[in-house]
């Protein structure tokens, strides 16, 4: 990228998404990825792993408050969270939101963080140095099935499951299984699970295949991500039954109760908003 004024990210064999880069703030291979911050004028600083845009420093409350807030709003009493997928930190600062509550992050690549924690304060916003934060540098799959702790919610924040990468196997069967069996009997699970673009939401629909097989109370959910520029999938699932769809009050009333700290995006209406998906996605789920 040091040689272009452009930034393109190939989103599909005919499509591609072009941002204009007023600076490259870092750009290095490290053994596991390759890791690249930009800075766009609309989006701001934009991070930038394997060639796909991650998370824009503009928008990224919209992915990281729809990825945690469903989850920990509809556990009935979430105290311990398991995150596979640290990255910036942004994920880790939503979660703090709730008091009381313990966070193992796992991540695998250390040297993610140690960019983060230089160059995206406005993403972790010192979530890293939490006390209530145990950061863990292993290869998720390899955290998951060894450990002995239970969980009542697992987030699974992870890039897209592209072959020969160590993303790919922790969107596969045999992982759900292992998240299964250290969920406690209430728990939750939530994953970032593909674009649902319209003519893409096979990728959407791949993943859900594998995690509703394990989950079998699973629910797929969806919001537009500007810096993303189309419409991006959720999964969410449980060991007990689930029921997602709450009436507007029960869960502001909720959000009052559990969330300390501003939330820009997600209620009680957004959340309704989330779980009712269009005529064409609902046909292919």
């Amino acid at each position: 990228m040091h040689d272009y004024e452009w930034y393109v990210d190939l989103v599909a064999e005919d499509q591609m998404h072009c941002y204009k880069v007023e600076e490259v703030i870092v750009d290095l291979i490290s053994p596991y990825q390759k890791i690249q911050i930009i800075k766009n004028p609309t989006y701001g600083k934009c991070l930038i792993i394997d060639g796909k845009m991650q998370s824009a420093e503009k928008d990224e409350f919209i992915y990281h408050e729809t990825l945690i807030h469903p989850a920990l709003i509809l556990h009935p009493n979430p105290k311990n969270v398991l995150v596979i997928g640290a990255g910036e930190g942004a994920t880790l600062r939503e979660l703090l939101k709730y008091e009381n509550l313990s966070i193992v992050a796992v991540e695998i690549d250390p040297n993610v963080v140690d960019f983060a924690e230089k160059y995206l304060w406005e993403w972790h916003q010192g979530a890293f140095r939490s006390d209530r934060v145990r950061l863990v540098f292993e290869d998720g799959w390899n955290f998951v099935r060894d450990t002995n702790e239970r969980f009542d919610v697992v987030v699974l924040d992870l890039p897209e499951p592209y072959p020969d990468t160590p993303a790919y196997r922790l969107y596969t069967e045999d992982f759900y299984k292992m998240v299964y069996n250290i969920l406690n009997p209430s728990g939750i699970v939530v994953t970032q699970a593909e674009t649902v673009q319209l003519g893409q939401e096979y990728k959407h629909f791949n993943i859900k295949k594998s995690f509703s097989a394990v989950f079998k109370s699973s629910y797929s959910y969806q919001t537009f991500i500007p810096s993303f520029d189309g419409s991006w999938g959720f999964l969410i699932g449980s060991r007990d039954n689930l029921d997602p769809f709450k009436p507007v009050d029960v869960i502001n009333k909720l959000i009052s109760q559990r969330i300390k700290g501003e939330l820009r995006y997600y209620d009680g209406e957004t959340h309704n908003h989330l779980f009712h998906l269009p005529k064409y996605l609902r046909g292919a789920f």
